[in-house]
């Protein structure tokens, strides 16, 4: 149907932020083909940073340490929820399985229809 990107330095540290995005035929902001209306989807997104104080301590040997971030981690990394509540004015008549996809750092994950 189309296709948005949020970024993440646009969502506010533990906010919840409600975003309204039209859906786009491309990520190119200068083509033509963006001025078609092919509706909105609105979702929710938190983005929530790890903090140290939040991260397991061990104690060697009477001295703390933090425990290393499992693999594949990003430094400065964090939680990111997404919520799609609907999609709206969708292009075409006929919708019988909708979902959206949602791709982090690479990682892809789909909605039920």
């Amino acid at each position: 149907m189309g296709m948005n990107m949020v970024l993440l330095k646009e969502l506010p540290p533990e906010e919840t932020k409600v975003l309204t995005l039209n859906l786009l035929k491309t990520m190119d902001p200068n083509d033509i083909q963006n001025e078609k209306s092919r509706g909105q989807i609105i979702l929710e997104a938190t983005y929530k940073p790890f903090k140290e104080e939040d991260m397991e301590k061990e104690s060697v040997d009477g001295v703390d340490e933090v425990q290393k971030a499992p693999d594949n981690t990003p430094a400065g990394g964090g939680l990111l929820f997404v919520v799609v509540h609907e999609a709206q004015d969708l292009e075409g008549k006929h919708h019988t399985n909708p979902y959206a996809k949602i791709i982090f750092k690479g990682e892809e994950k789909k909605t039920k229809v």
